[in-house]
């Protein structure tokens, strides 16, 4: 009898200590207090390449990055005249694979399909715009 109360005394307190482990992970410790996980949470990094991978000098490309869920949209944009959609995915592809490297990544995976838009900016030019929301993987 006393060796049964004995090693259900052990397996009790090993699963207290068991337990005391889980609760720590993955919650907001990381981040220290509520407030400073809530202004993680919503963060958002504007990237912008050092090396665009296009040939289109009216080219320009903007990444948003959100660190807490990995997660990327990507934005290329030039005048409409010489927007090739090729070009504008060559470009956004080679941008994602520095990004990757850059952050020490190793694959991501598109979350919605690539979508272009036609419109005229402020100045009243036709511009053109090719994006990808993308999820990085560790």
């Amino acid at each position: 009898m006393k060796k049964i109360f004995t090693i259900a005394a052990a397996l009790m307190l090993g699963a207290c200590l068991f337990a005391q482990g889980i609760t720590g992970r993955g919650s907001n410790e990381d981040y220290g207090d509520a407030e400073n996980f809530e202004a993680n949470k919503t963060k958002t990094e504007i990237i912008i390449p050092k090396d665009f991978h296009s040939t289109d000098t009216t080219a320009s490309i903007k990444i948003e990055y959100s660190p807490m869920y990995d997660e990327v949209r990507i934005y290329y944009e030039c005048m409409y005249v010489t927007y090739d959609r090729g070009e504008a995915m060559n470009a956004v592809l080679e941008c994602l694979n520095d990004f990757r490297v850059e952050h020490k990544y190793n694959l991501y995976r598109y979350l919605k399909d690539d979508k272009e838009k036609f419109f005229k900016d402020d100045k009243g030019r036709r511009k053109a715009q090719y994006s990808s929301y993308v999820k990085f993987y560790r």
